[in-house]
């Protein structure tokens, strides 16, 4: 994809993502999208390490490009559409690194000894409950909880 400023037609970009699909392959196209995915989670959450931090920008070096790489993905969804096997394998997140949850899918808090640890669900790995609790639906939380 090149680095000017003109507008690109949409059939030049789509051309442009088929010879990227072509050039890394599916596999690992899907594969660094999951891990974008799970930066992002992170990201807007204020959890990312110095660890994913850093191989986040290995993977991504130019912040630039991805931006306007995930706007173009972004705009080529809203006008042509997703198939539901495409909106379902884009809802997989991964984290390159340790998460901050390590596997618990909670993430706790600790302000000092002898108050209560508060805990929030990792946005990574905690997914499906943090999608039920938005969509309404009381499924068992971590810890017992409903």
């Amino acid at each position: 994809m090149p680095a000017n400023r003109r507008r690109q037609s949409p059939e030049q970009v789509r051309d442009w993502i088929v010879q990227g699909v072509e050039r890394l392959g599916l596999e690992e196209v899907g594969r660094r999208a999951a891990f974008r995915y799970g930066y992002r989670l992170l990201e807007m959450s204020g959890l990312v390490t110095a660890q994913i931090a850093q191989r986040h920008e290995q993977r991504f070096p130019a912040a630039r490009r991805l931006a306007v790489a995930d706007q173009q993905s972004a705009n080529n969804v809203l006008w042509f559409g997703m198939s539901e096997q495409a909106r379902l394998r884009n809802l997989t997140a991964v984290v390159d690194g340790e998460c901050p949850c390590r596997g618990t899918r909670q993430i706790r808090a600790v302000y000092g000894e002898g108050q209560d640890q508060l805990a929030m669900l990792c946005p990574v790995h905690a997914q499906a409950s943090i999608r039920a609790q938005r969509e309404g639906n009381r499924q068992e939380l971590p810890g017992g909880r409903a």
